[in-house]
Order: C-alpha cells, then sequence, then structure tokens
C-alpha cells in the first residue's frame, strides 16, 4: 500500500527543464565584477581573454562564445578542465562582459 502511493506521488511530478535553465553559472567577484581577465603572453604577443569563476558545463559556455564570433577560427576558444575557465584568443574583455550583463549575470 505504501509503495503504491509512493510511486503514485512520484509519476504525478515533473522533472522538465525549462530552456531559461542554463549548464554552468559564472559567479561574481568579491568587488561584485564579472571575472573576465585579459592575459599577455610572450612578451606581449600573445593576448587572450580568460573567463573565470565558471561553475558547471564551461563546455556549454564556450560552444555558446564561439556562436558570437562566427568569424573566428576554430582554435579560437578552449576549456581550461583543471580549473574549469574558458581562454579565448585575443582581447575581447568588454564584449564578453556586456554579452554576460545581457544573459543576466
Amino acid at each position: 500500500m505504501l509503495r503504491t502511493l509512493i510511486q503514485q506521488h512520484v509519476t504525478r511530478r515533473s522533472y522538465t527543464t525549462t530552456a531559461t535553465e542554463r549548464a554552468y553559472f559564472i559567479s561574481r567577484t568579491a568587488n561584485k565584477g564579472l571575472p573576465v581577465y585579459t592575459d599577455f603572453k610572450n612578451g606581449g604577443t600573445q593576448q587572450l581573454t580568460i573567463i573565470r569563476r565558471v561553475e558547471g558545463d564551461a563546455e556549454a559556455l564556450k560552444n555558446e562564445i564561439v556562436e558570437l564570433f562566427p568569424e573566428a577560427p576554430k582554435n579560437f576558444a578552449r576549456v581550461n578542465p583543471v580549473n574549469n575557465q574558458v581562454i579565448l584568443k585575443g582581447v575581447h574583455m568588454n564584449e564578453i562582459k556586456q554579452w554576460l550583463v545581457e544573459k543576466g549575470f
């Protein structure tokens, strides 16, 4: 009897996800800023934009960012799996911050 009541209760629940839920979250810094930084390596010849504090699926974030830059080459963006950071080639800090604010981060 108890088993059938539990099964009926479980079957009535809806476990669907909405389209607004994302597979990732970017938390703000202690000063309430977005964790998007630029980095210059090799004496300034290699310019990078780094998105830190990514919680969840950083690969999904990378794929959305690649769609923003359709003219970029294939190796434009990558994910560092050790610390879950998204690294972009070039200086795109202002564009990424504006895009993140528009998405609600």
